[in-house]
């Protein structure tokens, strides 16, 4: 088969000469004009260029295709509108022709003429360019059927489909913010849309009074290594961003590639979300959280509004058809996935350190053990596994380092008793004081006494009346914002799956910081992301023998209630108790701490379907550590926070292993064999590892 230089040899052009002959690309003499045209005429075989050109305008003789035009590489986003208007277009007759430009506007213009002017494009959909070339140059005077995609053009008249793009990066940055993040960065490459992204996300931080860091927002990078020099700069040490807003696609690989090469880890360093629909993302590792569109919805509102135009023969850029022409704006969804984590904070604000921060060297602990140092314990109820959990974890610490225990009291969630017992405890003389306030007021001069005596006072998840960091080594917990999120995914989505509607809170009402950071966590979950769910009422309790008659109460009140939340597993004991009484076990529960009771439960099937664990035994173990440190005098972050885990009959088994370091007892085995619910598969063998 003959080539296009085959026919310049003939012709005696240039193979240049023949394109723009056979493709009217540009003016060419008539003389050489008609040497080519002699040339193909002449040919036994056509070379495929020309029999495909052909071929293209013998079809479009009766309008049967619709042309997309993508102004640059095509995106995953673009590809799946491509796919859906041809789903849709299959249904019509019409034929999708896809073109991508690449950014070289100027080398495709003259394929688009040939196109356009063969009479056989009904309609073109239209990705335009960041400076608008695309339409301006090609199609304002196509006298053809347009509608533009991704954005508005300005002094083109066609219809236009838009997405909300300034509420996606609002709605990603307040994601962000109630996360418990306050160091937020912005990275951006298009000079198209992150204008409006940028504004969405300034709008949230200056809602939530957020300050505006310029050092921490890049709206035009470019190039894949302007994205790398700037991470340098954010991720390099430092007062570093502890959250990333993506705002386009073209960032997001780049950043990977960054974080995996520089051994940084998200979301436990560094939380991101990103712009863009791209299939990869809840496969990665971890699954991202993305700012999204609907497609489907983009691409058959497109598509119909095209078929439209076509059968009025409504023409774009046509003044008389300018009254017609409309602008659609969709919204966007926030995609919430693993890459995004929340902050926990201390009593006074404070971001939770890990327990890897609290490391020690060998020198460090041949130090320590030569101190022999002692230690004291005042627990406010030690008859939980909770509590156990906890005494185990400084115990195996302290028992390498040579920290003696040599006292430890249980207060029974009495603080007149507790006072009583911080008292004599302090008497001992310990070189270490490790205590949880059961009330921050009642004891709060008792443990202003055991820091006046410059005992080392480590605080669990409470901080009493008048002291403030300084006046104690550190305050160890769990994450609650985190534990209350893990609380609040786990009621909504077990309504959600099961089609329920209506739910009740069960919270505490002391003035708890852990226990309200908690509770706010979990609702903040329920009203933003599970709006279609209906909040009955949320009623408070003070100590745990008031839920029973409280849980009754609440449920003779609305007896449409089909689920409860309740912050700990004790007092949702206590509701299933009431409940029980009631005859209405078919009313959901969600709580959290794991312990045998609430766990044997949810492997019978009962009442508990979902749960947030803490980690007792690391917490003990974190506690023990900061303990240590303060015996070298050496600087312990202020609060430290503990990941929870979220637990469903799925992961029961395997969760209480990895709280209690141990296998699950023999009555949970079977309980779950004996469960008809359960399906074989959905948790590790029954029994193995």
């Amino acid at each position: 088969m003959a080539t296009i230089n085959d026919i310049a040899k003939m012709a005696g052009v240039s193979a240049s000469t023949v394109s723009h002959v056979v493709n009217k690309t540009r003016y060419v003499s008539p003389e050489k004009v008609e040497k080519v045209e002699k040339a193909i005429q002449e040919l036994d075989n056509l070379p495929n260029f020309i029999v495909k050109k052909a071929s293209i305008q013998t079809a479009q003789v009766n309008k049967q295709y619709i042309l997309m035009v993508i102004a640059d590489k095509k995106s995953d986003f673009q590809r799946r509108i491509e796919q859906q208007v041809d789903e849709r277009l299959k249904q019509t007759g019409y034929t999708l022709i896809t073109v991508e430009c690449n950014s070289d506007i100027s080398q495709m213009e003259g394929f688009f003429r040939i196109l356009l002017d063969s009479n056989g494009i009904a309609g073109v959909l239209v990705f335009p360019d960041e400076k608008d070339v695309l339409v301006h140059r090609i199609l304002a005077d196509a006298k053809i059927p347009a509608v533009v995609l991704g954005r508005e053009v300005r002094d083109y008249m066609a219809d236009m489909i838009c997405t909300d793009t300034m509420d996606g990066a609002y709605k990603a940055a307040r994601h962000l913010i109630k996360k418990g993040h306050e160091r937020i960065g912005f990275l951006g490459r298009s000079r198209e849309r992150t204008p409006q992204r940028l504004d969405g996300f300034k709008k949230a931080l200056k809602e939530y009074g957020i300050p505006e860091v310029p050092e921490y927002i890049y709206p035009c990078l470019q190039k894949e290594q302007d994205v790398f020099e700037v991470l340098d700069r954010l991720l390099g040490g430092g007062r570093m961003p502890t959250a990333l807003l993506i705002a386009n696609y073209a960032v997001v690989i780049p950043f990977l590639k960054y974080i995996e090469a520089h051994n940084i880890t998200c979301p436990a360093d560094i939380s991101i979300v990103c712009f863009g629909c791209f299939d990869w993302a809840p496969l990665h590792t971890p699954a991202l959280t993305t700012v999204e569109q609907d497609t489907g919805e983009y691409a058959q509102i497109a598509a119909d509004t095209l078929l439209k135009r076509i059968e009025h023969h409504e023409y774009a850029n046509v003044p008389a058809c300018k009254s017609i022409y409309q602008t659609v704006t969709l919204p966007t969804k926030l995609v919430v996935r693993s890459s995004t984590c929340g902050i926990g904070r201390g009593p006074f604000g404070e971001k939770a350190a890990s327990m890897n921060e609290l490391m020690l060297s060998e020198e460090e602990i041949q130090s320590i053990r030569l101190k022999k140092a002692t230690a004291v314990i005042s627990f406010h109820y030690a008859g939980k596994a909770w509590m156990e959990l906890h005494l185990k974890g400084i115990r195996n610490i302290f028992d390498n380092l040579g920290i003696s225990i040599i006292g430890t009291t249980d207060a029974h969630f009495d603080p007149q008793l507790q006072c009583r017992q911080l008292e004599s405890l302090r008497m001992l003389e310990p070189d270490i004081f490790i205590a949880i306030p059961t009330d921050h007021k009642i004891t709060a001069d008792a443990f202003r006494r055991i820091t006046d005596s410059g005992i080392r006072l480590i605080l669990i998840s409470n901080v009493p009346d008048g002291l403030h960091p300084g006046d104690y080594v550190t305050c160890v917990s769990i994450n609650e914002h985190s534990h209350g999120q893990n609380m609040g995914h786990g009621l909504g989505e077990y309504m959600r799956q099961h089609n329920l509607k209506h739910y009740g809170m069960i919270v505490h009402g002391a003035d708890f910081y852990a226990t309200t950071q908690r509770d706010n966590a979990a609702k903040q979950v329920l009203s933003e992301e599970y709006p279609s769910l209906h909040l009955c009422e949320s009623v408070s309790f003070g100590k745990e023998d008031e839920v029973y008659k409280k849980a009754g109460d609440l449920v003779r009140r609305y007896p449409e209630i089909e689920a409860l939340y309740i912050s700990w597993d004790g007092p949702a004991m206590e509701v299933i108790a009431a409940l029980t009484e009631l005859g209405r076990t078919d009313i959901a529960i969600v709580t959290s701490d794991l312990d045998y009771a609430d766990a044997l439960n949810m492997a019978k099937g009962g009442m508990i379907k979902a749960l947030s664990a803490q980690c007792p035994y690391e917490q003990g173990q974190a506690i023990a550590l900061a303990a240590a440190k303060s015996v070298l005098n050496q600087t312990v972050p202020p609060f430290i926070g503990i990941e929870s885990v979220s637990v469903t009959s799925d992961n029961l088994l395997k969760s209480w292993k990895k709280v209690f370091k141990e296998e699950p007892r023999q009555e949970l085995l079977q309980a779950f064999k004996e469960n008809p619910n359960y399906v074989s598969g959905r948790e590790y063998e029954l029994g193995a590892d």
